[in-house]
């Protein structure tokens, strides 16, 4: 064998291209990257503003490319994902402050009238080409706007598109990863559509790739995810995370309800939360008033519901994709918006329960969302709403069994203290987990309240004791619902005050 000699070392080809790491701000270069995915951007008015790139190099960086909508023109025809580009003639900028592809990269790539590609045959075996970020859902954090990041799971519950007469259609589903940590996630405009074209009908385990979708906490802290113009759905089995994914749960079911061990209980809901606090009403307002407060800690308690808040306008729901101020009322068989002034054909159900509760030490209200809300009166908001329609052509004053059978329960719930909202004279918190299997009490606390025979939420409906009518009729309007006392009969230590 012959050795290469010096001449022939020197004459060896020089690099005469840049990689990603080595550009700098305002440099002319040149790049040699592979085209891993492509994506088109638009307003919310759903405005064209620009085409975007993921690219990759031999070294395995990774790069945004951005071609605005007066050059986008010149490169779309001929940029195709997959494939090794040289490139030149481009601005090197800064990353974005706000909704960034690639959170820890400084610089983007900008494309401009004049930049240059010619399409290079070679091996591409050394580029990355599905470079994905996936988080756990256990490791989520709200990204406020400023960043986006990729996800991985199974896809669980899809419910049906909602479709309002203004505004944006929105599609919801469950996200589950490999350890059953579940998030809900909602795609918006026509990506939910585009979703539920490629979802197969059978119920097969459907697993995805959400690239580019941002973080939001909701009412009690738990995080979701939501689409943004940036956001692609990838369903490929080729794709190595998403095959390695599959593989993972191919023995799992994610169809049956993940049940949390004791010591998972800070994995609530995907969201990470401290060991709970246990104590009595008095010692949670007492954490409050001494400013322990944090965002994420929680409270475990035991407390007697004395009264359902009917607060007008809400009815359990609220309208189509926006929080209405005044909510949804029930209407000639069908859903009036009094915020909007308009009938709503289909709402998105979005249940919340207000209860006064109250243990031997103090009283405040706890207000139940969603899951919180169905799990504490085993019903679902569209259930509730219809029983409430059959309780109404007798008497709009009584509430429906499900609410009815709560008073004077005594429930054992975690309550988030971070989420303590004071408001006139009474404060409330939200809940985020009932224990409904936890022993309670045979006898609940005694008050102020009227003696009325009234079932538990165990009682099965039909061994209802008179005057209770059965579950199918609702309560009859003769019967007189306990109410907490005025705040006169009360002692001054006391916190409430009726809506």
């Amino acid at each position: 064998m012959t050795l290469p000699t010096e001449n022939s070392l020197s004459q060896a080809p020089q690099r005469t291209y840049a990689y990603l790491h080595e550009l700098q701000l305002g440099q002319e270069a040149v790049v040699k990257v592979m085209i891993c995915r492509t994506w088109d951007t638009h307003t919310v008015y759903d405005k064209y503003l620009s085409t975007d790139f993921i690219a990759s190099d031999e070294k395995g960086n990774v790069i945004q490319l951005i071609a605005k909508n007066t050059v986008a023109h010149c490169f779309i025809p001929r940029l195709k994902d997959g494939s090794v580009y040289l490139l030149k003639n481009f601005e090197v900028v800064p990353n974005r402050e706000t909704y960034c592809i690639l959170k820890d990269n400084k610089f983007l790539i900008q494309m401009q009238g004049s930049t240059f590609l010619r399409r290079q045959s070679i091996c591409a075996a050394s580029f990355i080409r599905h470079p994905f970020n996936c988080i756990p859902f256990e490791a989520l954090e709200a990204t406020e706007g400023k960043y986006l990041i990729d996800a991985v799971g199974c896809v669980l519950n899809v419910g049906s598109p909602q479709t309002p007469k203004k505004g944006t259609s929105t599609l919801e589903f469950e996200l589950a990863d490999k350890r059953g940590h579940r998030v809900r996630v909602t795609l918006w405009g026509n990506l939910g559509n585009n979703f539920l074209g490629r979802k197969p009908p059978t119920p097969a385990k459907y697993c995805i790739i959400l690239s580019s979708v941002s973080v939001k906490e909701n009412y009690y802290g738990m995080k979701t995810l939501s689409s943004t113009s940036s956001t692609m759905i990838l369903d490929d089995i080729e794709i190595p995370a998403l095959h390695d994914f599959s593989n993972r749960i191919r023995r799992t079911n994610f169809y049956k309800d993940v049940e949390l061990c004791d010591d998972q209980e800070e994995l609530l809901f995907g969201c990470h939360y401290p060991p709970p606090k246990e104590g009595t009403l008095a010692d949670l307002l007492a954490l409050v008033q001494k400013g322990k407060n944090n965002t994420n800690d929680v409270f475990k308690c035991k407390v007697e519901i004395m009264n359902i808040r009917m607060t007008k306008g809400w009815n359990y729901t609220t309208c189509n994709i926006f929080q209405a101020k005044k909510g949804i009322t029930r209407q000639n068989g069908g859903y009036w918006c009094e915020s909007c002034a308009k009938i709503v054909p289909e709402p998105i159900m979005r249940f919340r329960v207000q209860c006064d509760v109250r243990d031997a030490t103090a009283e405040t209200v706890i207000v139940f969302f969603d899951e919180t809300a169905e799990q504490l009166t085993q019903t679902t908001a569209p259930c509730l709403l219809a029983a409430q329609d059959e309780v109404r052509e007798t008497c709009t004053t009584v509430l429906p069994n499900a609410l009815a059978n709560l008073l004077d329960t005594t429930q054992v719930m975690l309550i988030k203290i971070g989420s303590h909202y004071e408001h006139g004279s009474f404060e409330s918190f939200n809940c985020i987990k009932v224990y409904l299997d936890e022993p309670v009490p045979e006898t609940p606390p005694a008050g102020n309240v009227a003696e009325v025979s009234i079932p538990t939420i165990g009682e099965p409906a039909a061994e209802l004791n008179d005057p209770l009518p059965s579950a199918s009729k609702g309560l009859k309007c003769e019967i007189d619902l306990p109410t907490p006392s005025k705040d006169s009969e009360r002692p001054s230590r006391r916190r409430y005050s009726s809506t």
